[in-house]
């Protein structure tokens, strides 16, 4: 299962909040939404991952383990709803990181195109100002391509015998 986070910045104890979570799951479900309310938001997306056990799925991500789930439990941390229910559970998970894939730092963009796969449609700053003028389908669209390339890079990084 594939997941990415938007959010407004880099610091989830300083401010910056979550905007969109987009997730597929190996049978093609996919989890896409943008939220005014950053909890219910998160809880939506906890709640979809929730029947997704943890002993079925590993969990997929370009920068999950340094970014989007510590991200996603800073928020809920800081809205008094980090519990072993509300989130906790995602540690549960395996985790699949494509960012440990080298020492280097190599973006998902270049990922991509060194496996010719699905590019990504833009950078994190451009799905900051998606959320900063509302254009919500262009947010969502930016984050579920993020989930597409990400998904296909793993895929064909475990095919090449990865």
């Amino acid at each position: 299962m594939v997941f990415d986070i938007e959010a407004t910045g880099l610091t989830p104890w300083y401010g910056d909040r979550v905007t969109c979570i987009c997730a597929r799951d190996s049978q093609g479900k996919e989890f896409k939404e943008v939220g005014e309310e950053e909890r219910k938001l998160i809880q939506s997306f906890l709640k979809w991952l929730r029947i997704r056990t943890p002993e079925e799925y590993l969990l997929v991500t370009k920068n999950g383990l340094q970014f989007d789930v510590p991200f996603l439990l800073a928020r809920l941390a800081l809205t008094g709803a980090l519990n072993r229910e509300t989130g906790l559970f995602l540690l549960d998970y395996e985790h699949f990181d494509l960012h440990l894939l080298t020492d280097k730092w190599v973006t998902l963009s270049d990922m991509a195109k060194l496996l010719k796969c699905s590019p990504k449609s833009g950078s994190g700053l451009q799905a900051i100002r998606f959320w900063k003028k509302r254009n919500f389908a262009k947010l969502k669209s930016y984050c579920m391509q993020d989930v597409i390339t990400t998904e296909e890079v793993f895929l064909k990084w475990r095919g090449l015998g990865g």
